[in-house]
């Protein structure tokens, strides 16, 4: 008769994902997980097989709270233009807080594994994709009211932000000056703005 789980399990993924964010893939070992989440070694690998299989539990925890709960905004049927320059501020903002050195989990990983590990390169790529078809949809939508010249490429413009939302991220992690993203963001919001109808 197995034994009865004293925890639970998206309680102690939210430490594993916190703990692979901060420290990143390598740097964090299968002891200080067991120990950051409270749970012993057997336990972990009894949930989850392997710490890569806790990484990739751990990274769609992390679209489903946090990538979720930063885009909504674009997510929704009728975001437009203006939902993507909130976008743009929402990583200015975050930037020049406490934490910017975070970064953003799924760039971190991205860098991090993306050319040795092919889950997480998939991962990666989707994440990409995910974003860039919200930005295409906002700008497609703005198009449609007539918020957005009738010739630009919503497709080729969607993937420069989202490149451009990786690399504050990145940059973020870096630890380069959150000015520099500040300014990057406040130039990508005047461009899009030129581009208005």
């Amino acid at each position: 008769m197995g034994r009865a789980k004293t925890y639970d399990r998206d309680t102690v993924l939210r430490k594993a994902m916190e703990l692979f964010w901060a420290q990143g893939y390598a740097a964090t070992s299968t002891k200080a997980l067991a120990e950051h989440m409270g749970v012993n070694a057997y336990s972990l690998f009894a949930e989850f097989e392997s710490k890569q299989g806790l990484y990739e539990a751990a990274l769609a925890l992390y679209r489903r709270e946090v990538v979720a709960g930063i885009f909504a905004p674009l997510a929704r049927p009728d975001a437009a233009i203006e939902e993507v320059l909130a976008l743009l501020d929402i990583f200015a903002e975050r930037a020049c807080a406490p934490g910017a050195n975070r970064g953003c989990l799924a760039s971190n990983v991205g860098c991090e594994r993306a050319a040795s590990d092919p889950a997480t390169q998939a991962y990666f790529a989707d994440h990409l994709e995910h974003i860039e078809t919200l930005l295409r949809k906002a700008l497609v939508n703005a198009q449609a009211r007539g918020e957005l010249r009738a010739d630009v490429s919503c497709v080729d413009r969607a993937r420069l932000l989202a490149i451009a939302v990786l690399g504050f991220t990145v940059s973020m992690r870096a630890g380069i000056d959150g000015e520099r993203v500040v300014g990057a963001a406040r130039a990508a919001r005047d461009d899009l703005l030129r581009l208005r109808a």
